[in-house]
């Protein structure tokens, strides 16, 4: 008879029962059918490992042998099985959870994950702060988040939570059709010192501490008209209100609004990934990292304004900053 870790069972309850009788209502099987199996397991081990005894059976010391190492290799097994079902669970979690601050970003992030996992559900989230989102990945609420880190404020990861850098986006600056400087190619940011400021979402422009530190550093204070509107309505108010905004780089076509960027990019957002050291997305970070990267420059590029930027120098910019 081959031997196999059912057999081991029957020795181990048989040893706990002190009792064959006992053993088989535990096993649930007929006494006489576990007494003919013990007689074929003590055969394959070459002795007997019970003898009677007043109350029942006790263990020979071939009997104590097998015992304690069946011991072993039982408790070894369950091991197995449980770290197993842990890794099975991670590699195949039922759903990934991703998020951000930056809502045009998580759909490259989604596009990311799904190439590397293409049967794996998705679930993202948006937070109107990065506090919230390093807070979600910090509990493990998400397994993977995109965000923008500002050079003047910068935010260490708490302990347990990994970062990688991705690519260095310049904040370009929306201006109305008709003015003053709506004519030129790119502008410096003390062009813009008399100006009123609509600030759009934190993750347009950074905190309002960044950007005003900035500007106090080209020698001048911003003077804010309307800050933390979502996008559409800072460019409506940019439109309707003759105001200023920092904006993305790659956004779309807007009617009335005329986007430039800076030179020496003073505003920008360094764009990271962060994720809990027990992501299910651990393993393929590497792949995730660089199929957002490709997947955000295809996107980009598309922008004629970023085009632009990007050929005279803001590759360099873009990469060596991230």
């Amino acid at each position: 008879m081959r031997l196999e870790l059912r057999h081991l069972h029957v020795v181990l309850a048989v040893a706990a029962a002190g009792s064959i009788r006992r053993a088989a209502m535990s096993l649930k099987i007929a006494q006489p059918g576990l007494t003919a199996q013990l007689r074929r397991i003590e055969r394959t081990f070459g002795g007997q490992l019970f003898v009677r005894a007043p109350n029942g059976v006790e263990l020979t010391d071939l009997g104590e042998h097998v015992v304690l190492r069946a011991q072993e290799v039982v408790d070894k097994f369950d091991d197995l099985c449980a770290t197993a079902r842990k890794i099975a669970e991670r590699s195949q979690p039922a759903s990934i959870q991703l998020g951000g601050v930056t809502g045009a970003l998580i759909p490259q992030l989604v596009s990311a994950v799904r190439e590397v996992l293409p049967e794996q559900d998705i679930t993202s989230q948006m937070e109107r702060t990065g506090e919230a989102v390093m807070d979600h990945v910090r509990t493990e609420k998400l397994d993977l988040a995109v965000m923008a880190e500002f050079a003047r404020t910068p935010r260490q990861p708490p302990f347990g939570v990994l970062r990688r850098p991705l690519l260095t986006e310049p904040v370009f600056v929306a201006l109305p059709a008709g003015h003053r400087l709506a004519d030129r190619a790119e502008l410096d940011l003390t062009d813009l010192s008399d100006e009123w400021w609509t600030m759009p979402e934190e993750s347009v422009g950074g905190p309002r501490s960044t950007f005003q530190l900035t500007c106090e550093a080209a020698g001048f204070t911003p003077r804010f008209a309307h800050f933390g509107a979502d996008l559409d309505t800072a460019l409506e108010l940019v439109r309707s209100e003759n105001t200023v905004a920092g904006v993305h780089p790659t956004i779309h076509d807007v009617a009335g609004i005329v986007v430039k960027p800076l030179f020496g990019n003073p505003l920008h957002r360094r764009l990271v990934l962060v994720w809990p050291e027990t992501s299910a997305l651990a393993d393929v970070i590497d792949r995730v990292h660089a199929g957002f990267i490709a997947g955000y420059l295809r996107h980009a590029q598309r922008s004629a304004l970023y085009s632009r930027w990007w050929n005279a120098g803001g590759e360099e910019f873009a990469r060596d900053s991230g």
